[in-house]
Protein backbone atom coordinates (compact mmCIF):
# COMPACT_ATOMS: atom_id res chain seq x y z
CA UNK A 1 0.00 0.00 0.00
CA UNK A 2 3.07 2.32 0.66
CA UNK A 3 3.72 2.01 -2.75
CA UNK A 4 -0.14 2.59 -4.15
CA UNK A 5 -0.16 5.51 -1.93
CA UNK A 6 2.92 7.43 -3.00
CA UNK A 7 2.26 6.65 -6.72
CA UNK A 8 -1.66 7.12 -7.02
CA UNK A 9 -1.65 10.15 -8.81
CA UNK A 10 1.44 9.93 -10.74
CA UNK A 11 3.47 12.04 -8.15
CA UNK A 12 6.40 9.47 -7.61
CA UNK A 13 7.82 6.70 -9.67
CA UNK A 14 9.17 3.70 -7.71
CA UNK A 15 13.53 3.63 -8.30
CA UNK A 16 13.17 0.45 -6.11
CA UNK A 17 12.02 -3.07 -7.14
CA UNK A 18 8.85 -4.39 -4.77
CA UNK A 19 11.11 -6.81 -3.02
CA UNK A 20 14.10 -4.47 -1.64
CA UNK A 21 11.08 -2.01 -1.42
CA UNK A 22 9.40 -4.50 1.01
CA UNK A 23 13.06 -4.96 2.86
CA UNK A 24 13.68 -1.81 3.29
CA UNK A 25 10.62 -0.91 4.74
CA UNK A 26 10.07 -3.54 7.20
CA UNK A 27 13.84 -2.93 8.38
CA UNK A 28 12.80 0.80 8.99
CA UNK A 29 9.20 -0.35 10.67
CA UNK A 30 11.43 -2.62 13.49
CA UNK A 31 14.21 -0.06 13.81
CA UNK A 32 11.29 2.38 14.40
CA UNK A 33 9.09 0.31 16.84
CA UNK A 34 9.62 2.24 19.83
CA UNK A 35 9.30 5.60 18.27
CA UNK A 36 6.41 4.79 16.14
CA UNK A 37 2.39 3.67 16.58
CA UNK A 38 0.95 2.22 13.73
CA UNK A 39 -3.13 1.58 12.82
CA UNK A 40 -4.45 -0.37 10.04
CA UNK A 41 -7.90 -1.20 9.32
CA UNK A 42 -8.78 -4.57 7.73
CA UNK A 43 -11.79 -5.91 5.93
CA UNK A 44 -12.28 -10.05 4.91
CA UNK A 45 -8.22 -9.96 5.97
CA UNK A 46 -7.00 -7.83 3.69
CA UNK A 47 -5.42 -4.38 4.88
CA UNK A 48 -7.74 -1.08 3.31
CA UNK A 49 -6.58 1.95 5.55
CA UNK A 50 -3.07 2.59 7.70
CA UNK A 51 -1.97 5.35 9.55
CA UNK A 52 1.98 6.16 11.72
CA UNK A 53 2.51 8.46 14.04
CA UNK A 54 5.86 9.20 14.58
CA UNK A 55 6.59 10.53 18.09
CA UNK A 56 9.03 13.12 18.18
CA UNK A 57 11.01 14.15 21.48
CA UNK A 58 11.19 17.76 21.94
CA UNK A 59 14.34 19.29 24.11
CA UNK A 60 13.85 18.90 27.15
CA UNK A 61 12.25 21.84 29.09
CA UNK A 62 12.04 22.72 33.07
CA UNK A 63 8.11 22.46 32.99
CA UNK A 64 7.65 19.30 31.26
CA UNK A 65 11.21 17.42 30.35
CA UNK A 66 9.95 14.83 28.80
CA UNK A 67 7.29 16.28 26.49
CA UNK A 68 6.95 14.91 23.06
CA UNK A 69 4.71 15.57 19.64
CA UNK A 70 3.18 13.68 16.95
CA UNK A 71 3.72 13.53 13.64
CA UNK A 72 1.18 12.35 11.64
CA UNK A 73 2.31 10.49 8.16
CA UNK A 74 2.05 7.58 6.05
CA UNK A 75 -2.47 7.93 5.90
CA UNK A 76 -3.71 6.12 3.28
CA UNK A 77 -6.81 4.56 2.42
CA UNK A 78 -7.94 2.04 -0.47
CA UNK A 79 -9.97 4.41 -3.43
CA UNK A 80 -12.71 1.48 -3.15
CA UNK A 81 -12.68 2.37 0.66
CA UNK A 82 -13.00 5.72 0.70
CA UNK A 83 -16.00 7.63 2.20
CA UNK A 84 -16.95 4.85 4.74
CA UNK A 85 -15.56 6.21 7.91
CA UNK A 86 -12.28 4.22 7.66
CA UNK A 87 -9.75 6.98 7.56
CA UNK A 88 -11.70 8.90 10.09
CA UNK A 89 -12.04 5.85 12.43
CA UNK A 90 -8.17 5.41 12.38
CA UNK A 91 -7.53 8.92 12.53
CA UNK A 92 -9.63 9.05 16.02
CA UNK A 93 -8.14 6.34 17.58
CA UNK A 94 -4.82 7.80 16.46
CA UNK A 95 -5.71 11.15 18.67
CA UNK A 96 -7.34 8.85 21.05
CA UNK A 97 -3.97 7.25 21.99
CA UNK A 98 -1.78 10.85 21.56
CA UNK A 99 -3.99 12.29 24.12
CA UNK A 100 -3.46 9.40 26.41
CA UNK A 101 0.64 9.58 25.63
CA UNK A 102 -0.08 13.54 26.70
CA UNK A 103 1.41 14.48 23.43
CA UNK A 104 1.69 18.36 23.31
CA UNK A 105 0.07 18.35 19.33
CA UNK A 106 -0.19 16.59 16.31
CA UNK A 107 1.82 17.90 13.24
CA UNK A 108 0.40 16.94 9.67
CA UNK A 109 1.70 18.20 6.48
CA UNK A 110 -1.58 16.97 4.29
CA UNK A 111 -1.77 17.24 0.72
CA UNK A 112 -4.44 19.37 -0.83
CA UNK A 113 -7.31 16.80 -1.13
CA UNK A 114 -6.59 16.30 2.47
CA UNK A 115 -6.77 19.14 4.49
CA UNK A 116 -10.42 18.99 4.87
CA UNK A 117 -10.58 15.22 6.24
CA UNK A 118 -8.22 16.56 8.95
CA UNK A 119 -10.24 20.07 10.01
CA UNK A 120 -13.22 17.71 10.37
CA UNK A 121 -10.95 15.86 13.30
CA UNK A 122 -9.99 19.62 14.64
CA UNK A 123 -6.86 20.38 13.02
CA UNK A 124 -6.48 23.62 12.45
CA UNK A 125 -3.74 25.62 10.40
CA UNK A 126 -1.39 27.23 12.61
CA UNK A 127 1.39 29.79 11.17
CA UNK A 128 3.29 28.81 7.92
CA UNK A 129 6.05 26.37 8.29
CA UNK A 130 9.32 27.47 7.17
CA UNK A 131 11.34 25.04 5.08
CA UNK A 132 15.02 25.11 3.70
CA UNK A 133 14.45 22.76 0.70
CA UNK A 134 18.66 20.40 0.97
CA UNK A 135 17.59 18.51 -2.46
CA UNK A 136 14.89 17.93 -5.11
CA UNK A 137 12.39 15.49 -4.01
Amino acid sequence: MRRDFREEDGAERAVVDESEFLEICVDFLRSNAESCAYWVAAEAGEIVAHLFVQRVALVPRPCRPRDAFGYVTNVYTKPAFRGRGVGTELLKRAVDWARAEDFELLLVYPGERAIDFYRRAGFEPENEALKLVLREY
